[in-house]
């Protein structure tokens, strides 16, 4: 994008396009006569979208950052900590697939739109965007008045990690009341039937007793025992005991990568009629140029030129 070679070549594909992706700072491409103005004065059926970590506006726009940042000043780390009030960071990158889903949902909309309009249009989405989108629940409630909206942070017994005698840990959802009367039942607990939602030195009372039965026994001690009581507990499982031994097992597949094979998460998307397949594997840089390039009605001795040059790789 450097080269002017390399810009006709956006423009003629984006030209052809009902989508156009990219990822750069606000006014980057711009600068390079890839704007949405002048891409879609020359197909106005084009979905023009653009993913940035802030936004088209504020202080923030023109600023690099990464998931991590996102994070941070869209109220997800600080929501998240750990018994020394330590921020703690999820190993998935959470705020880019957050973006990433927003987009596609985005760019969906526009093309359906279009099938109305006739028209294309821009999309502006944003990795805070995506992670505020997250926050919506607790946000909003913190806002609206003075409910401190802890339930589901913790702060009660029916809603928290134990830890077990093994030093692994159980995930307890309880929420609702027959859950938490079967949890209690099954714990040996029946007299904090009721008490889920206590606060102050009660509810502490209930929390500490329940730390103390879940510690008594090892973790898939626990798991055996509870198998077949209805109280939305589960092992809290590291990523490869999960797609190991867990139910997301049954989730991996085989993909190609290369000359080799890599298992990896599934496409979570299921559709009957047309299943979504990957068939080709991650292409390297340039694997594709000609193919792409050809298909767009550059001749050989085009292609090869603009390689030697430097304008597409």
């Amino acid at each position: 994008l450097r080269t002017q070679a390399g810009v006709q070549v956006v423009r003629r594909l984006a030209s052809r396009a009902d989508v156009f992706l990219e990822a750069f700072r606000p006014g980057a491409l711009a600068r390079r006569g890839l704007g949405p103005e002048p891409l879609l004065a020359e197909n106005p059926r084009l979905v023009h979208c653009s993913l940035t970590g802030y936004g088209q506006q504020g202080a923030h726009a023109p600023r690099a950052g990464h998931d991590i940042d996102y994070l941070a000043l869209g109220g997800f780390l600080g929501s998240n900590r750990d018994a020394e009030g330590r921020p703690v960071l999820p190993l998935a990158q959470v705020a880019d697939m957050a973006g990433a889903l927003v987009a596609t949902i985005a760019i969906l909309a526009a093309l359906q739109a279009r099938e109305r309009t006739g028209k294309g249009q821009v999309v502006d989405v944003s990795m805070l965007a995506g992670v505020a989108a997250l926050m919506t629940l607790p946000v909003t409630r913190r806002r609206a008045g003075p409910d401190p909206a802890d339930e589901l942070t913790g702060a009660f017994a029916c809603y928290r990690v134990y830890r077990c005698r093994d030093g692994r840990h159980l995930a307890v959802g309880a929420l609702e009341p027959k859950f938490w009367e079967a949890l209690c039942r099954a714990v040996g607990l029946p007299d904090h039937i009721g008490r889920q939602w206590q606060r102050g030195p009660r509810g502490r009372d209930t929390i500490e007793a329940f730390e103390r039965a879940f510690a008594g026994r090892d973790r898939d001690d626990w798991v055996q025992a509870l198998k077949d009581v209805e109280a939305c507990v589960e092992p809290v499982l590291d990523p490869d005991e999960a797609f190991t031994a867990g139910p997301a097992a049954a989730l991996l597949t085989e993909q190609p990568a290369g000359a080799q094979r890599l298992a990896t998460p599934a496409c979570p998307i299921r559709l009957k009629d047309t299943p979504a397949a990957i068939r080709r594997s991650s292409p390297r840089l340039g694997e594709h140029t000609h193919e792409v390039l050809a298909e767009a009605g550059y001749s050989a001795d085009q292609i090869e030129g603009m390689r030697q040059s430097g304008a597409v790789a």
